[in-house]
C-alpha cells in the first residue's frame, strides 16, 4: 500500500495519528457506495436518430485536451436515451439529452483530466504511442482510448477513478429521472403558482455547473417554449417559503420594501421563481436604501452566503433567491479546548458583513496580490485572482502538462456600476439608513419580531454550513489527482484532509463529511429551525447536534441586540464602502465650521472646541473596550472585528478578527490602551491590555502544543517583520510591559528575539527584504527596542546580514527608493541607531555601508525641487510622508548625525525638515503616510533644536487640536475612523495623544523606540 502521509505536509506525525489515523474505521463505510450502484436502465431502448446524435457529439472537434475520451466515458448515460419516456414534457427531446450529457462531461471532466495527462506521458515515455511528433501522438492516444481503453494503452490503472466514473453517471441518470417525474406531477400546480401554462414543454433544463449535493442533485433553471424561466431546487425550499412570510409581514409593520421570489413548497424539495438581474443604476439611492433593510432582516435572522450568486439586483429591490442558509447556527466545535462562547470569530460570522451582501473581498496573502469581490454589492476585481486553476501547457500532444496558476481577475456584473468616491459613499449612507431603520424599529419591539420569525420558521429545515464550500472544494481537487485516482488508499486519504479542519468537531460529522466527499458531492447538513439534531442531504441523522436550536440562537441576537451593536455594524457597512479610498483632506481647526460630508459614525460626537487630549483619549479608549471581543479559546489574548488595514494605499481593507501583527492587529489598540491607562489612571484600560499582553507573554513562554491548524494561536510562527510579523509583536509586548511595571513581559520578549531571528535564517539570505516595514531594518530596530540578554548578538547578527546584502557589488530593492518605510532612509536609521551596541570589529564595516548609503540618498536630491525623488522608477515623484518622502529622510539624517557628528550632512538635513515643516501636514491622522508619523518625527527633531518648537506648536494648534480628532473619528466616510490600527487608525490617534500628555511616556511606531522626551 502507498503512504499517505504527503497528503499532510501541515502536521506531524503525531497530529496524524490523533487527527487522521483514527478515521480508519470509516473507510469500509466510505467506500461501500462504490458497491452495487449501477446506471439505472430507462424502458425505452435509444433510437437509431439518437445514436448517430450522440455519436457526432462523441466526435465533435475537441476544445480541451482529451475532451473525446470524456465524452466517449458519458455518452453511456444514453444508453439507453434516459429522456425518451419523457418525450411529451420538452420540445426537443434530442437537444435536452444533449444537455444531460455536457452536464455529466463536465462532472467527469474534473476527474478525468489529471489521470489522463500522467497516462499520455507514461505511454509516451514507454514507446506506446504511434506518430511523428507530439501532436500526431496525442491524436494516436486519443483515438485508439475511445476505440478501446486509455488504461490499457498506458499500462495504467485507474480503480478508483472506474468508480467514480459509474457513480457519476447512476447520480445523472437517477436526477434527471427524478427531475422529470417531480415536473410532470406538479404542472398543474406550477401553472397556479407562476402562471407557466402546463402545456408549455421545457426548452433547457438549464443545467448548472454548480455545486453537487446529496448524490448529484444541482440547482436546474427550466425554460420553456414561452420564455419563462423556473428555478427547481431539489432540496427543501422551506427557508424560502419562510421569508416570503417574513418579508410580507415585515413590510406590513416597519413600511420597509422587501422583496420575496414566489415558491412552491414540495417535500423535500420545491420551485422558486426565476428571477432575473436588471438595470438598477438609475434608482441607486432608492436600491441601497432597500438593500440596507435587506442587510438588516438577514442580520437578524443570523444569515450567511448572501453573496452576488444568491442576491439579484431588480427594480424592485434586491431579491434573495437562495435562502437555505438563513437562520444560520454557530459552527459545532466539540473536544479541547473548548471554545469561548460567543467569540469575535463567531461574531464576524453573524455580522452584517458575515451575510455576503457587502463588498466580500477574498485577496491573496502578498501586500501586492489582486482580488476578487464576492459580495452582493461588490465591485470589479483588481489584479490577478487569489483563486488557482489548472492550466495546460503543451495542449493537445502527448507531452502535455498541468500546472497551478493565478488568472487575472473575472469581470463581474456590478450592482451600480462604475462611480466616483463621493458618489460611492453618499451609496453606502443610504444602506447604513435602510439599515438601522428597520434595525431602530426592531430594537423598539423586539418581542414582536421574534414571534414574527418563530411563527414563519417554525417548519424550516436549515443548511448547517461546517465547513466551506471553497474547502470542500479543494478537498476534491486534490482527491482528482492521478495517485487518488489508482489507489483506494490514496483515495481515502486525500478526502481525510477535510479533518485538518474539522477535527475539533464530533467526529461523527467527519464521517459523514468523507462519504458525501467521496460520492464527488459538496458535503451537506440540515437542522430543523426548532432542533439541535444534524442530518444529511438526505434525512439521515448525523449523530451530532448543536448547542442551540437556529430559532433560539436568532431569538438571542434579537434580545441582546443593542444601539452599540446596531453602532458597530454601521461602522462594518461604513467601511466597506470607504475602505478603497484614501482620505488626505485634513480639515484644520481654521475651517472647523466646515460640515462634514458623511455622517458620523454611530451617532459619535463631532467635536467641539471644549475638546480636551484626554477627553479625546477617553472616548477613544472607552470605544475600544466596549468593542473588545475574546478570541476563539480563553487562554488567547481578546481581539477586535475591523478592517484589515494595509500599508498599499489603494488595496482594500476586509474587515476579519484582528491577528497579532503591530500594524493592524490586536497589539495594537492594546498598546494604546496601556499608554492610556498609565497615564490617565484607567483600571479598564489597564485591565484589558494586562489580559492581550498577559495572554501573549503566557504563549510564548509555554512549550508549543501539538495543535492542528484549526486551533492555532500566539505561539504559532508568523513572518518575522516589524510591522506584519513577529518582531513587532515583541516590540509592543516589551513596551507595554515597560509601560505598566511588567517585567515578565518584558522579559518573554526579549527571550524571544532568538525565534525571530530563526525565521530571518530560515529563508534564502536573496529572498530577504531589508526595509523597515517588512525586513531586516525594521527587525533589527525593534530588536534594539527590546533589549535584553540576546539583544546584543541578535542586533550583530542583523546587522552583518544588512551590511552583506549591502555590499558594493550587491543592488537590492531597497536601494530604489528613498523613503523611511520602503527605502534607503529607513536603513540609515536602523543602522544608525544600532551603531553604538555594537561590537567594535563591526563598526567599521556599518560606517562603510551607511556611506554608500548616503550617497544612494543623494542620488534620488532633486536641485530644482529642492526634495527627494521617492521612487528611481518614478522620477519627478515627491511625497510629504515619513514613509516615503522627506520627513523619513529628516528623521535618519537626524539620527546619523546623532550618531557619528558628521556635518556634511547637515544642509541636506535642514532640507529635509524644513520640507517637513512646510509640506508635511494637512493630510491625515494616520502614522503611515499621514500627519502623526510626521508629528513625531518633528517633534523628535525639535527635541535638540530649539528653533522648531514653534514649528510644533504650530501644527498642534492648525491641524491636530482634539476636536479635530474628534470629528475625524466620526467621518463615515474615512476609513481611518473604522479601524482600531495602530498605523492608520484610531490606536494610533490615542498613541500620539497620550504622547503629547506625557512626553515621558512617548512611544513611537516611526522609530520602533519607547525612548520618553
Amino acid at each position: 500500500m502507498k503512504t499517505t502521509a504527503p497528503y499532510y505536509p501541515e502536521l506531524s506525525d503525531a497530529q496524524i495519528s490523533d487527527s487522521i489515523a483514527p478515521l480508519a474505521q470509516f473507510d469500509a463505510q466510505t467506500l461501500e457506495f462504490f458497491r452495487g450502484i449501477e446506471i439505472p436502465r430507462a424502458a425505452v431502448s435509444r433510437s437509431a436518430a439518437t445514436r448517430d446524435a450522440v455519436t457526432q457529439w462523441c466526435a465533435a472537434p475537441e476544445r480541451y485536451p482529451f475532451q473525446k475520451i470524456i465524452r466517449n466515458a458519458a455518452a453511456s448515460l444514453a444508453d439507453p436515451d434516459p429522456t425518451a419516456p419523457f418525450a411529451p414534457l420538452f420540445a426537443d427531446p434530442p437537444d435536452l439529452l444533449r444537455q444531460l450529457l455536457e452536464r455529466a462531461e463536465a462532472r467527469l471532466r474534473a476527474v478525468y483530466t489529471r489521470p489522463l495527462v500522467v497516462a499520455v506521458n507514461h505511454a509516451r515515455r514507454h514507446g506506446r504511442l504511434v506518430g511523428a511528433d507530439p501532436a500526431l501522438r496525442y491524436r494516436y492516444f486519443v483515438d485508439q482510448s475511445v476505440r478501446g481503453s486509455f488504461e490499457e494503452l498506458s499500462g495504467l490503472s485507474f480503480p478508483v477513478l472506474r468508480d467514480v466514473t459509474r457513480v457519476v453517471l447512476a447520480y445523472e441518470a437517477h436526477n434527471f429521472r427524478e427531475l422529470c417525474l417531480r415536473l410532470a406531477a406538479d404542472r398543474d400546480a406550477i401553472a397556479a403558482t407562476f402562471g407557466i401554462d402546463a402545456e408549455d414543454q421545457v426548452v433547457s433544463c438549464g443545467f448548472a455547473d454548480g455545486d453537487a449535493h446529496h448524490h448529484g442533485r444541482s440547482v436546474s433553471v427550466l425554460e420553456f417554449r414561452s420564455g419563462r424561466k423556473l428555478a427547481y431546487k431539489p432540496r427543501d425550499v422551506s427557508c424560502e417559503a419562510a421569508y416570503a412570510v417574513i418579508a410580507r409581514e415585515a413590510n406590513d409593520w416597519l413600511g420597509t420594501s422587501l422583496v420575496a421570489a414566489k415558491v412552491l413548497e414540495r417535500a423535500g424539495y420545491g420551485y422558486v421563481e426565476y428571477v432575473a438581474a436588471e438595470d438598477v443604476s438609475d434608482i441607486s439611492a432608492r436600491f441601497m436604501a432597500a438593500s440596507g433593510e435587506l442587510a438588516a432582516v438577514m442580520y437578524l435572522l443570523n444569515a450567511q452566503d448572501m453573496h452576488l450568486e444568491n442576491v439579484v439586483a431588480t427594480r424592485r429591490g434586491p431579491v434573495p433567491i437562495d435562502l437555505e442558509t438563513i437562520l444560520q447556527p454557530v459552527r459545532l466545535h466539540l473536544g479541547t479546548p473548548e471554545e469561548t462562547p460567543d467569540n469575535a470569530h463567531h461574531r464576524i460570522a453573524q455580522s452584517v458583513y458575515g451575510i455576503g451582501i457587502l463588498p466580500l473581498l477574498m485577496a491573496g496573502r502578498d501586500e501586492d496580490s489582486g482580488y476578487v469581490d464576492l459580495g452582493f454589492l461588490g465591485e470589479q476585481g483588481s489584479g490577478e485572482s487569489p483563486f488557482k486553476s489548472l492550466q495546460f501547457d503543451a495542449p493537445f500532444t502527448d507531452q502535455v502538462r498541468l500546472t497551478l496558476s493565478k488568472q487575472a481577475a473575472e469581470e463581474r456584473q456590478t450592482v451600480v456600476g462604475t462611480l466616483s468616491q463621493d458618489e460611492v459613499h453618499a451609496l453606502g449612507e443610504g444602506m447604513a439608513a435602510g439599515f438601522v431603520r428597520v434595525c431602530r424599529a426592531v430594537l423598539s419591539d423586539k418581542g414582536r419580531w421574534t414571534a414574527l420569525v418563530r411563527k414563519a420558521a417554525a417548519g424550516v429545515r436549515v443548511r448547517y454550513l461546517h465547513n466551506p464550500t471553497m474547502l470542500y472544494t479543494q478537498t476534491l481537487r486534490t482527491a482528482s489527482s492521478a495517485r487518488a485516482m489508482s489507489d483506494p488508499a490514496s483515495y481515502l486519504a486525500a478526502l481525510k484532509r477535510v479533518a485538518i479542519v474539522s477535527e475539533p468537531s464530533a467526529r461523527a460529522i467527519v464521517r459523514s463529511e468523507l462519504r458525501q466527499l467521496a460520492g464527488r458531492d459538496i458535503p451537506y447538513f440540515t437542522v430543523a429551525a426548532t432542533d439541535v439534531a444534524l442530518t444529511d442531504g438526505e434525512g439521515t441523522e448525523v449523530e451530532a447536534a448543536l448547542p442551540t436550536s437556529p430559532l433560539d440562537l436568532a431569538a438571542a441576537k434579537v434580545a441582546a441586540l443593542t444601539e452599540f451593536e446596531v453602532g458597530e455594524q454601521l461602522r462594518l457597512i461604513h467601511s466597506a464602502f470607504s475602505c478603497r479610498f484614501p482620505d488626505n483632506h485634513l480639515t484644520s481647526a481654521d475651517d472647523f465650521d466646515a460640515p462634514l460630508p458623511g455622517a458620523t459614525a454611530g451617532g459619535r460626537p463631532t467635536g467641539t472646541p471644549g475638546d480636551t487630549l484626554a477627553g479625546v483619549v477617553t472616548r477613544l479608549c472607552d470605544t475600544m473596550v466596549a468593542s473588545a471581543l475574546p478570541d476563539r479559546f480563553a487562554d488567547l489574548p481578546h481581539t477586535w472585528i475591523g478592517p484589515l488595514a494595509s500599508a498599499q494605499s489603494n488595496r482594500p481593507w476586509p474587515p476579519a478578527v484582528l491577528g497579532y501583527d503591530l500594524y493592524t492587529g490586536r497589539v495594537g489598540p492594546a498598546l494604546a490602551l496601556a499608554a492610556a491607562g498609565r497615564v490617565l489612571d484607567h483600571p479598564a484600560y489597564r485591565g484589558l491590555a494586562t489580559q492581550i499582553f498577559s495572554a501573549i507573554a503566557e504563549g510564548l513562554s509555554d512549550p508549543l502544543p501539538d495543535l492542528p491548524p484549526e486551533t492555532s494561536d500566539t505561539r504559532q510562527t508568523a513572518p518575522y517583520s516589524a510591522y506584519t510579523g513577529s518582531a513587532g509583536m515583541l516590540f509592543a509586548l516589551a513596551a507595554a510591559g515597560r509601560l505598566l511595571g511588567q517585567p515578565d513581559w518584558v522579559r518573554a520578549a526579549q527571550l524571544a528575539v532568538p525565534d525571530v531571528l530563526d525565521l530571518v535564517a530560515a529563508g534564502p539570505a536573496a529572498d530577504r527584504p531589508l526595509d523597515m516595514i517588512s525586513g531586516l531594518a525594521g527587525v533589527l530596530s525593534c530588536v534594539t527596542a527590546i533589549g535584553g540578554p540576546n539583544a546584543g548578538e541578535s542586533a550583530a547578527t542583523l546587522t552583518a546580514m544588512l551590511t552583506d546584502a549591502l555590499r558594493p557589488d550587491a543592488h537590492h530593492p531597497v536601494l530604489d527608493q528613498s523613503g523611511f518605510g520602503h527605502g534607503v532612509s529607513g536603513v540609515i536609521h536602523a543602522l544608525s541607531r544600532a551603531y553604538p551596541r555594537l561590537p567594535e570589529q563591526q563598526r567599521k564595516g556599518v560606517e562603510a555601508t551607511l556611506s554608500r548609503l548616503l550617497d544612494r540618498l543623494w542620488n534620488f536630491y532633486d536641485p530644482a525641487e529642492d526634495d527627494w525623488h521617492s521612487n528611481m522608477a518614478a522620477p519627478g515623484s515627491f511625497s510629504t510622508g515619513w514613509c516615503h518622502g522627506s520627513a523619513g529622510i529628516a528623521l535618519a539624517l537626524t539620527t546619523y548625525t546623532a550618531m557619528t557628528g558628521d556635518e556634511s550632512v547637515e544642509r541636506m538635513r535642514k532640507v529635509a525638515v524644513g520640507n517637513l515643516v512646510h509640506r508635511g501636514f494637512g493630510r491625515n491622522l494616520t502614522w503611515c503616510h499621514g500627519d502623526l508619523g510626521n508629528h513625531d518625527i518633528l517633534s523628535t527633531v525639535a527635541s535638540t533644536e530649539d528653533s522648531l518648537h514653534t514649528a510644533v506648536a504650530d501644527v498642534e494648534r492648525t491641524w491636530l487640536r482634539p476636536e479635530v480628532f474628534t470629528r475625524k473619528a466620526g467621518d463615515t466616510r474615512s476609513r481611518y475612523a473604522h479601524t482600531n490600527s495602530l498605523l492608520v487608525g484610531t490606536a494610533g490617534m490615542v498613541i500620539h495623544l497620550v504622547n503629547r500628555l506625557d512626553p515621558s511616556a512617548r512611544l513611537s511606531p516611526v522609530e520602533l523606540s519607547t525612548e520618553g522626551r
